[in-house]
């Protein structure tokens, strides 16, 4: 991703900004253009944004410190020194804060990092000064074209309660500062763009905080953007062309690159261990000075492992001038044999093809691209919203160059829309407004309740596959075991340690094998036994239906091996199943038994060699398609279940019901996911469709087996029994590195079975690199005969290696083939011919691996990444934890490898922090890991989805904030209206205030309890302007206290008075009105025909004594009360006891406790059955509060 993004807070970010970022900020105005070339630093910052009107500056002006001071650090103009909206880490009117540290945490801005492609940033090194500038020049072209799209798509401000309407701005206020290296010193071309978190309304100019939700989520739409805007800008001023290459290592997705810009270059400058290798090159130098001998390898890994440490250093503060690193970068260029001259001749003034207009895409090649970029997105997710789709088209038409940026966002947006137009709406749009309707009702087409980047979309492919899987587990004609066989087979089965099932994995292998649904799953955390019981399941079938009537499928074929050795039967990965048995492998069979059947049946003689052999290959053609064919009352065992696609579980049900099988899912949903769209697993788990394994058997210590399902369930409470046990570390990373690799170095030295596990490929090299040198120096690994490996390193025997590809022609000798993720120890070295002899450390089978292999396929073995660790199991595992790089899932799994203990050792800082303004934006560690719980990776289904957005678009929760931000504009109008008509004017001077809002709201229940009186208070405070500093503050007292006396019972939005005299307001008001009447009458009709498990504790409180027609009016109104205020409690009907901010909630609270109390304890005189919807019910579907 070429545009990344970071918090800015006010502080320490502001000070690393000022630091960092405007250290030519004293050079002499105008700039001479060549002056950044030669000075050492950066240019300096310049302003961008259509926002700059609101502080009278003008794009492209110079960022000097005192203006940045005033717009970042105290949100104020740089001119009149007035307040751009509320301080920093000011609390709310409504809201109480004792935290001292907020204004240091407050969120200041946002830094959005953009980065030209690496092939861009190589051109831009080896070009001449001049066409660098022209390359410069055209990123700054592309990151500002990326801004105006932004904000015209993407940038909003929240306003109601809880941010509940998205509102237009006037655009952003943006300072840009361009960098050029990395921290390694290769060239990097970036621009930091710190977008200031203040923006002005659109509606009325108020100053408002940005929506960082909608950014956050708009973040890979806009870089994909950027790609395709610098392209067309190189095309257009350098004629260069562009190619896809193929995914670099360690990575998923092709890259958009230069043609011209060898891939050898653009890794020379891509080397992020270069610094490591100028430290050995000079450490071996010295070497040879001191000793006069040229080192032996095993002493220059031992070198390279001091260079490794000491080259952890930060980055020069102090930038080179650039004339100084383009001297430098082209002298590399030469060494690694690159003519600089040459490669740039050889990149520019090539492309003689006219770039397109949005004019020239017919409407069915507009479509056409549309469905291709909705079936990638299907491919790789089961739901996705407008920023994916833009995304998406944006790579699907990566090769397309246009003549502008308005084509590009024509084409991109049209694509997108077609997109969108074949994708099915999980959430509607729900209110209509006209074209005509005023900004503070409608942002992007839509009202300001339907934000066009909220809407979710799947396609009726998902959701066909998914209802598939669903069918199956429904289906009730698949096979099952005899009751008698199966309990017997259960009863005496034994695992390999000679111990029975216990009594949770009976239970769950019972059920699958007495069950007769097409389709069963048995889900459990790690460590609860699930081979174990896959076992006894497979023992009690293959009883009934004979030997081989189990087959076992996996989506690695690692994974796959592992299951077949554990329960001795035929098992393959997923994908070569669907390949040789549906796919292209069968496809390619069927031609073949097609060509030789009717060669067959066209022979001239019955009889005959060649009949004979064209017999024998139809023969055995039809052997091997049914060798990938279940068969009748066969069991096809799916282990790791919730990594396989949706896409592929429905073909394996599918084939399984044609042919009689059973299908079983079993693996756990709350660790690793498909990459594809999928979560089929956790939506059976979550509908009670599942069998569950619910005691964990792997960690020697009882606390860890608990705390390890807080783990699971995203709890940050059970990190503190991990460091009361002295399971967590924390410090820098290099620190964190070392501790890790020192622990499990010991543990492997003591004889134990360790899991080194890290979050990134960079981390696992450098554990590597380590390891190999310790084991180097032990005598155990021969560095003097080694061959490269893919990732760039060397092996030798008694190094550690992993295959990282399935290659079905490598044989051990055992007649295995060679599977990703097998590990092995080199026992030999060919040289000659570049091969490497080694055994499998799993069963010791010997195989000699190819150069082709080795040079492509295979890395040094020592560490492991977390994704890579799934399936493990040791005695002791050690993770390194970095921010941002895992999900709840990965840590997860992580910390369950290891059945002795299982450590954390947690970097507080990131190890790219030099590409981030804001060092202060570390957290500590417990933050840190808190994130890592909350950031869940499992997805979940489209129809799950689906279900919540229905459940949820209309809640009474939703609709009241909706009717209260419109109830609030109408009562602003009124109580404008109401000033104006006292004292003529005064109510523009008053809209200004701060407190407007909070008088607004005092207004509006004054106005409802007691309409004269609110009059009167509000011409008495009018009366007080020549002594108030604020008339709106004073006014909101003195209504404030008008109110006190009187019961704070909330306002019904169906019974609120509101004198409205705009069209378009009372319209929606209708809408969102009649919605809510409807929503509350479906909650009180499912509370009363469902009764749900809240309704039957009440009713135990109560006692079955209570009147029916009370009770049943206590339950509507409860009903009622929990959508209101998203009680999701099953247990408490309302919930827990309300915050003491929450008055009004408190108040309804309060209301029905009294209400249930009296149900508990009857009047003998009945009483009246209220109507919920009545005047005088004190259930309010609304709140007349209003967030400031």
């Amino acid at each position: 991703m070429t545009m990344s993004i970071a918090r800015l807070s006010v502080r320490s970010g502001l000070k690393y900004l000022f630091k960092s970022t405007m250290l030519d900020d004293f050079s002499p105005t105008p700039q001479d253009t060549i002056s950044y070339y030669v000075k050492t630093g950066t240019p300096q910052g310049r302003w961008l944004g259509k926002g700059l009107q609101g502080i009278a500056r003008e794009p492209g002006d110079k960022v000097h410190e005192s203006d940045a001071r005033s717009i970042f650090q105290d949100s104020t103009h740089p001119d009149t020194e007035e307040l751009l909206g509320r301080p920093h880490g000011q609390p709310q009117i409504d809201q109480k804060s004792s935290d001292h540290n907020a204004t240091k945490r407050a969120v200041a801005g946002f830094d959005l990092t953009f980065s030209v492609p690496k092939s861009v940033s190589t051109l831009w090194a080896l070009s001449p000064r001049l066409l660098q500038e022209q390359i410069l020049q055209t990123h700054h072209e592309a990151v500002e074209a990326t801004l105006t799209w932004m904000e015209e798509q993407v940038i909003n401000t929240r306003t109601g309660r809880n941010g509940v309407a998205h509102i237009g701005t006037k655009g952003v206020i943006a300072a840009a500062f361009d960098h050029w290296e990395s921290r390694a010193g290769d060239p990097q071309l970036h621009t930091h763009l710190v977008l200031a978190n203040r923006v002005q309304r659109a509606t009325d100019g108020a100053w408002a905080t940005l929506d960082s939700r909608s950014l956050y989520k708009a973040v890979v739409a806009a870089s994909e953007h950027y790609n395709g805007l610098l392209f067309d800008g190189l095309h257009t001023s350098l004629s260069t062309e562009t190619d896809i290459r193929a995914p670099a290592q360690n990575t998923h997705n092709p890259s958009m690159q230069l043609t011209g810009i060898a891939e050898a270059l653009v890794h020379e400058f891509s080397n992020r261990s270069r610094l490591i290798d100028i430290e050995t090159d000079r450490l071996v130098k010295r070497w040879i000075t001191e000793h006069g001998t040229p080192p032996t390898a095993t002493t220059i890994v031992r070198l390279r492992q001091q260079a490794t440490l000491s080259t952890r250093t930060p980055k020069d503060p102090s930038p080179s001038p650039l004339r100084l690193l383009s001297s430098q970068w082209r002298a590399r260029a030469m060494v690694k044999g690159f003519d600089p001259e040459s490669v740039v001749a050889s990149t520019i003034r090539r492309s003689r093809s006219r770039p397109f207009r949005v004019g020239d895409f017919t409407p069915n090649w507009i479509a056409a691209v549309g469905l291709v970029t909705r079936q990638r997105v299907a491919a790789k997710r089961s739901t996705w919203n407008r920023w994916n789709l833009i995304a998406e088209g944006e790579r699907v038409c990566g090769e397309i160059r246009c003549a502008s940026p308005a084509d590009r966002n024509g084409l991109i947006d049209a694509v997108a829309t077609a997109a969108e137009r074949q994708s099915v709406p999980l959430d509607q749009y729900r209110y209509g407004v006209p074209a005509d309707t005023a900004d503070d009702l409608r942002f992007a087409g839509r009202s300001v309740f339907d934000f066009h980047g909220s809407r979710l979309y799947t396609d009726a492919l998902t959701l066909a596959f998914e209802d598939e899987v669903l069918a199956a587990k429904n289906d009730d004609g698949g096979p099952a075991v005899p009751v008698d066989l199966a309990f017997g087979t259960l009863t005496s089965y034994r695992n390999g340690e000679g111990s029975p099932l216990h009594d949770d994995q009976l239970t769950a292998a019972s059920d699958v094998l007495l069950s007769s649904c097409r389709l069963d799953a048995i889900v459990g955390p790690a460590g609860t036994g699930k081979t174990t019981t896959l076992g006894a399941v497979k023992a009690a079938w293959e009883a009934a239906y004979g030997e081989g009537s189990v087959v076992g499928l996996a989506p690695a074929a690692a994974s796959a091996e592992v299951l077949g050795s554990e329960l001795r039967m035929v098992t393959e990965n997923v994908a070569k199943w669907l390949h040789e048995s549906i796919g292209p492998g069968a496809a390619e069979r069927a031609d073949r038994f097609y060509l030789a059947d009717n060669r067959l049946r066209t022979a001239a003689a019955p009889l005959g060699p060649f009949v004979n052999r064209l017999q024998q290959e139809v023969t055995r053609l039809a052997a091997e398609q049914s060798q990938w064919q279940f068969h009748p009352n066969q069991l096809a065992i799916i282990d790791e279940a919730s990594m396989v696609s949706t896409l592929q579980l429905a073909g394996l049900v599918r084939q399984a019901k044609a042919a009689g099988a059973k299908i079983l899912l079993v693996g756990d949903p709350a660790q690793l996911d498909s990459i594809d769209a999928g979560g089929v697993l956790g939506w059976l788990d979550r509908q009670g469709k599942a069998a569950r394994l619910s005691t964990i058997w792997r960690f020697k210590d009882p606390w860890e087996r608990s705390a390890s399902l807080g783990l699971r369930e995203g709890r940050p409470s059970v990190l503190a029994e991990y460091q009361d046990h002295g399971r967590i570390r924390h410090g820098h990373y290099s620190e964190m590195v070392d501790r890790a690799y020192a622990a499990w170095h010991s543990d492997v030295l003591a004889g134990c079975v360790s899991a080194l596990i890290a979050p990134d490929n960079e981390t696992v090299q450098m554990l590597n690199e380590r390891a190999q040198a310790d084991r180097v120096s032990l005598g155990n690994v021969d560095a003097e005969h080694t061959l490269v490996l893919r990732d760039g390193l060397r092996a030798g025997r008694g190094d550690i290696v992993i295959a990282r590809r399935n290659d079905r022609s490598i044989r051990d000798d055992r007649g295995e083939f060679l599977r990703n993720g097998t590990l092995l120890e080199v026992t030999g070295v060919d040289r000659l011919h570049g091969a490497l002899r080694a055994i499998r450390k799993d069963t010791g089978a010997a195989l000699v691996l190819p150069s082709t292999y080795v040079e492509a396929s295979m890395e040094l073995g020592y560490a492991t990444t977390a994704h890579r660790s799934q399936g493990l199991t040791v005695d002791t595992g050690h993770t390194v934890v970095t921010p941002g790089r895992l999900t709840r899932e990965l840590l997860y799994v992580s910390m369950t490898r290891g059945r002795h203990s299982n450590t954390a050792y947690v970097s507080e800082n990131d190890p790219d922090e030099d590409e981030i303004l804001d060092p202060s934006a570390r957290s500590s560690w417990q933050a840190i890991l808190g994130e890592v719980l909350a950031a869940e990776g499992a997805e979940r289904t489209a129809h799950e989805v689906q279900d919540f957005e229905r459940h949820h678009a209309d809640s009474l929760e939703r609709l009241s904030r909706e009717y209260d931000y419109l109830a609030q504009i109408a009562a602003g109008l009124e109580l404008a209206k109401a000033i104006d008509g006292l004292m003529l004017g005064r109510s523009e001077e008053m809209l200004e205030s701060p407190a407007w809002g909070a008088a607004v709201a005092a207004w509006r229940r004054a106005s409802n309890v007691n309409r004269p009186g609110a009059l009167r208070t509000l011409s008495e405070s009018l009366g007080a302007q020549a002594s108030a500093v604020d008339l709106a503050a004073v006014t909101h007292a003195r209504l404030r206290k008008f109110c006190s006396p009187m019961p704070q019972s909330p306002i019904d939005p169906l019974t609120e008075r509101l004198t409205i005299d705009r069209a378009d307001l009372a319209a929606l008001l209708d809408q969102v009105r009649r919605r809510i009447g409807n929503r509350a009458e479906r909650v009180a009709k499912a509370a009363l025909l469902d009764e749900p498990e809240w309704a039957t504790a009440l009713l135990k409180n109560t006692g079955a004594g209570a009147d029916p027609f009370e009770w049943a009016a206590l339950i509507r109104e409860v009903a009622v009360y929990r959508d209101r205020w998203g009680v999701n409690s099953a247990t408490l009907p309302l919930g827990p006891t309300p915050a003491d901010w929450e008055w009004e909630q408190c108040a309804q609270w309060d209301y029905l406790q009294q209400e249930i109390m009296q149900a508990a304890a009857p009047q003998p005189e009945p009483k009246d059955v209220r109507n919920l919807y009545e005047a005088d019910s004190r259930i309010s579907l609304t709140s007349a509060g209003w967030q400031l």
